[in-house]
């Protein structure tokens, strides 16, 4: 557990079960699920079986890892007898008609089917008339409608029971409804609810008036068990000859204990027409008679105030009610305090009376007229409104799936924490956790994702929220809220709003891995942003996008790196470098190009040969000598860090190239070789340029003492441009010098790099980030070319006394201690700078390690 976690309530460090669903969740086909060839479904590995609550705790876990459900996961379901559920939320699921056909083999006891577009209402009904007979809760949020409509009359040819569209044939019901046929007649027009006679609770959205009055005078009466009923945005009927919504049918529902009934009253609400009839409802603990907004003209104070204590009166055991939109909390809007006594504010006072002496669970407030949630005495735990960023999130997990409501939530939500608000590591936590929600909730919403990712971004931006959120929030968490961010941004992949909001919140994230749940996925995100944004008007999106694809890649193993390659990242750094050579100067986006494209090439093999191919030979190598010319030799004066930046990120690139032996044979050519020797008298970036440039004539040298490598330079005639001495371009002069043989002395170089090692200043700080000491100790082993294993102590020399910490201990696991040792025990063939070197290289891991070098052994650290 973190620091002081557990004095706000909270832990990071998960339990071990918690872990372990984590693991098979985030894996299933790696861990209790094979693939099924060609179809793309998961079935249970062999021999394994899950018991219930396993197999209910995994569907849980992988929701709640913001991945969604659909068919291939579902699959692993088909067969009860090895793996069993009674509950399953597929709400907002990918799932379609083959889920439920095979889900019917299990025996349900809750099912939330809301948000799932892709199902049929053929499919729907047939399932839930075999399921009824068990169910005791069914939540159809707004897909509601397609148990009211009719089914077309079987063919008597039958059908496929296989066919995914569930054509009600014969065969098919006989398939889904057990021994008992049931007929298309049976199960629509809402029908398929007479078969529930065990339901409990029941959410229907959005009926029409005539769903509606089928459901109040057919259903309603033989569901009497029913203790919860959730009829949010219903057009609900009216009583004849009225206006008023004819509610008597619920009395019947005596067991009933929670009524919602949100936006589904008139546009003008009268408490008084409807007090008579919910006063009936006697058992009733919660009551939720909001609406989106008040409308339509006031009923006067006083009659509301009647009706009011009346239901309060009638309704003992009611400790949640919500009455948000409305004008019912008017009586809260001015405290008794300064209420006059007069006959005409006595409404006032009694209402306020009463309804303080009703203590509430739960108070919904939110929207109402008079802005009743800002007073500090109301009485309930629990209040809903826009007060302050309590009430916010109270009012967030109420009405995350209320479209309209929770959108103005969000907003409110947004502009609390872009005006800098503060709270708790534990009120941190929950807001990103609400936000996760409600993004998931609706995820094609866009006004919901854009408000959603632009309060993710101020939560997270500032630097003291991020340590709070990275020292607290569990990795779940985090894993949630990236994956939550990526699914709004893939979704809404043609939005620049909702880009440019999840590019800028993932900056502010810990990368690459906080995004680990993600790589593959977000890598070709960024890709295909880069590839489409438009120079001049998407720049920004372009930059941002491949400034995360960077970092991406810059810490990740060589399997990952790969992985990138394989997606097409060099290619699409190839092509952008390509359409950066248009432009007259250069910018961040060519030098980040560059940079990526070091990153991902970095002791990856595949990677380095896409660059120096491309779509046609030497295509990288090509680009890389334009882009010198151009930017870096012809560049402006003005733009020179650029021109800097920008040549040392070509140089870290080819280093990386020339670590291959079979790749560096590219750069036998007197073009090349006769630029690297005069780039390293360069100070650009300080000894950056000059260093890469000797590491890649190193590598060169290694390959043999012999001077058939240095011949061939001088049999080989370059390409079209060539380079001086000094670096300067002279294509007809250098295109003369090749082809009359005369090659680059093989011992000017030499000399060449021992300068310039010599002229380096052994602490200069570094640009460069080495993951493995394998090329360079590699180097040390070239006893044939002493002036390469001079350079490769020095860089050991180097990196150990500025980064003592990160590089003794790579240089220690990777065997570098005894290389060096065995240099000391060979000093008479040893150059004395070496010898120096390799001494103050053993001192460094003695002051980090606190062991005699001299005596150190591999292992011994």
């Amino acid at each position: 557990m973190s620091d002081n976690a557990a004095q706000y309530g909270l832990s990071n460090v998960e339990k071990l079960s918690v872990l372990c669903l984590d693991a098979i969740a985030l894996d299933l086909a790696g861990t209790i699920a094979l693939d099924i060839g060609k179809q793309n479904l998961l079935q249970l590995r062999n021999h394994f079986c899950l018991t219930r609550e396993i197999s209910e705790d995994i569907i849980s876990t992988f929701i709640k890892e913001g991945l969604i459900l659909s068919d291939r996961v579902i699959h692993l379901f088909r067969d009860s007898s090895k793996a069993k559920i009674s509950t399953i939320n597929l709400s907002n699921s990918r799932i379609t008609n083959w889920s439920l056909q095979w889900l019917a083999q299990q025996r349900l006891h809750a099912i939330d089917l809301s948000g799932c577009t892709e199902l049929s209402a053929q499919a729907v009904q047939i399932f839930l008339g075999r399921m009824a007979p068990h169910l005791k809760f069914l939540r159809m949020g707004s897909l509601a409608s397609l148990l009211f409509q009719d089914l077309p009359v079987p063919d008597n040819a039958g059908g496929d029971s296989g066919d995914p569209s569930w054509s009600c044939s014969d065969q098919d019901l006989n398939s889904l409804s057990g021994d008992h046929m049931s007929k298309p007649s049976d199960i629509c027009q809402g029908r398929v609810l007479l078969k529930a006679s065990n339901l409990r609770i029941l959410s229907l959205h959005r009926l029409k008036i005539e769903q509606s009055s089928r459901l109040f005078s057919d259903i309603l009466p033989f569901l009497s068990g029913v203790q919860q009923l959730d009829l949010s945005e219903c057009v609900l009927p009216v009583e004849k000859g009225s206006d008023v919504t004819d509610l008597s049918p619920l009395t019947v529902l005596r067991q009933l204990t929670s009524l919602v009934l949100y936006d589904a009253l008139p546009t003008r609400f009268d408490l008084a027409r409807y007090e008579p009839v919910l006063s009936q409802l006697t058992n009733l603990q919660h009551l939720d008679i909001s609406c989106l907004e008040a409308r339509g003209l006031y009923p006067s104070v006083s009659s509301q105030t009647t009706a009011f204590l009346s239901l309060l009166s009638s309704l003992p055991s009611l400790s949640s009610l919500d009455i948000s939109g409305t004008h019912l909390a008017r009586h809260l809007q001015t405290p008794r305090s300064s209420m006059s006594s007069q006959d005409g504010d006595r409404g006032y006072v009694e209402a306020s009376s009463g309804f303080s002496g009703r203590h509430f669970k739960f108070l919904g407030l939110w929207n109402c007229v008079g802005d009743p949630s800002r007073r500090t005495d109301l009485p309930a735990d629990v209040v809903t409104g826009d007060a302050n960023m309590t009430q916010i999130y109270n009012s967030l997990q109420m009405y995350k799936k209320r479209e309209h409501v929770c959108n103005d939530c969000l907003s409110n939500l947004y502009h609390e924490l872009r005006d800098g608000w503060r709270g708790t590591p534990l009120e941190h936590t929950r807001i990103l956790e609400i936000i996760c929600e409600v993004m998931r909730s609706n995820k094609h919403n866009i006004d919901r994702q854009i408000s959603g990712s632009a309060a993710m971004f101020h939560l997270i931006k500032c630097d003291a929220n991020r340590v709070i959120l990275h020292r607290y929030a569990s990795k779940r968490l985090l894993r949630q809220a990236t994956r939550t961010l990526y699914d709004a941004m893939n979704t809404h992949s043609a939005k620049k709003a909702m880009l440019r909001n999840g590019l800028l919140t993932f900056c502010h994230f810990d990368l690459p891995s906080d995004i680990m749940n993600i790589y593959s996925e977000m890598v070709k995100l960024l890709l295909n942003i880069i590839r489409q944004s438009d120079f001049t008007h998407d720049e920004f999106l372009q930059r941002i996008s491949l400034y995360l694809l960077n970092n991406l890649v810059r810490s990740v193993d060589n399997s990952d790196k790969l992985q990138v390659g394989n997606q097409g990242a060099v290619r699409t750094m190839l092509w952008l470098i390509k359409a950066k050579l248009s432009f007259d100067e250069t910018d961040e986006i060519l030098e980040m190009a560059w940079s990526t494209l070091w990153n991902i090439t970095d002791e990856t093999e595949d990677n380095c040969e896409r660059f120096l191919t491309g779509e046609n030979e030497e295509a990288g190598l090509n680009l890389f000598i334009q882009c010198y010319e151009k930017f870096y030799l012809n560049g402006s004066d003005h733009n020179r860090q650029n021109r800097e930046a920008l040549l040392r990120n070509m140089m870290g690139l080819l280093g990386n190239v020339s670590e291959v032996p079979r790749l560096r044979v590219r750069f036998l050519k007197p073009m090349y070789l006769n630029l690297f020797r005069s780039l390293l008298e360069s100070t650009c970036d300080g000894i950056e340029v000059s260093y890469h440039a000797a590491g890649i004539l190193c590598h060169i040298l290694s390959d043999g003492s012999n001077e058939a490598v240095w011949r061939h330079c001088s049999e080989s005639h370059g390409s079209s441009a060539s380079f001086t001495e000094d670096g300067n371009s002279s294509s007809a002069a250098s295109e003369s010098s090749c082809q009359s043989g005369i090659s680059i002395a093989k011992e000017r170089v030499l000399s060449s790099l021992v300068e310039a090692i010599n002229r380096w200043d052994l602490n200069s700080q570094r640009s460069i980030n080495y993951r493995s000491f394998k090329p360079i100790l590699a180097l040390l082993e070239c006893d044939h070319t002493v002036e390469v294993r001079h350079w490769a102590v020095w860089a050991l020399c180097n990196l150990t006394t500025v980064y003592p910490d990160k590089y003794c201990q790579l240089l220690h696991e990777e065997g570098g201690i005894q290389i060096l040792q065995n240099m000391l025990t060979e000093c008479e063939k040893t150059n004395p700078q070496i010898i120096k070197l390799v001494e103050l290289i053993l001192e460094n891991v003695r002051k980090v390690f606190g062991h005699d070098h001299h005596n150190m052994e591999v292992g011994q650290l």
